[in-house]
């Protein structure tokens, strides 16, 4: 095997591991993956479309909807109307919400923040920038492939 296609490997196998800890083991804490993910998305303390939270955390437009109206069912956000959409909402956390997202990720911040200081002994803050450029190349090279494809169907 080639060292690029083992580098995609190894990589990848580190990314799935990275999903398990936060799709499996977080779970213990006695919240849902889906939950967790969206408590995750809004505790930057901005409003969100679905749309969007779709887009940038890659949430299936089912399971998210599903977790919105959980969520809204007990108290942990707000829809708001966007102006000139006609069916689009801002997904906002309530007092409520915030509380409920500090008490879940507060563990969870506390291990990145272990794991990320640990890792800046030994590499640079660059490696997130370079995990995003990577990300944004696979976009680009997928879209392009997919348009080869269908351009030979």
């Amino acid at each position: 095997m080639d060292d690029m296609r083992q580098l995609m490997r190894t990589f990848s196998i580190a990314l799935n591991n990275i999903d398990e800890i936060y799709c499996s083991d977080v779970p213990q804490i006695g919240v849902k993956e889906s939950m967790l993910r969206l408590l995750y998305a809004l505790d930057d303390g901005e409003g969100h479309s679905q749309r969007e939270l779709c887009e940038k955390w890659a949430f299936s437009k089912t399971t998210l909807n599903t977790t919105i109206k959980q969520a809204e069912k007990d108290g942990y956000l707000t829809l708001v109307p966007i102006p000139g959409k006609r069916r689009e909402m801002t997904i906002c956390l309530t007092e409520k919400g915030k509380s409920y997202a500090r008490q879940v990720l507060y563990p969870i911040y506390a291990v990145e923040n272990q794991a990320m200081e640990e890792t800046m002994k030994r590499y640079s803050a660059e490696f997130v920038e370079a995990l995003n450029y990577f990300c944004i190349c696979m976009k680009s090279a997928l879209k392009k492939q997919l348009d080869d494809y269908k351009g030979q169907a």
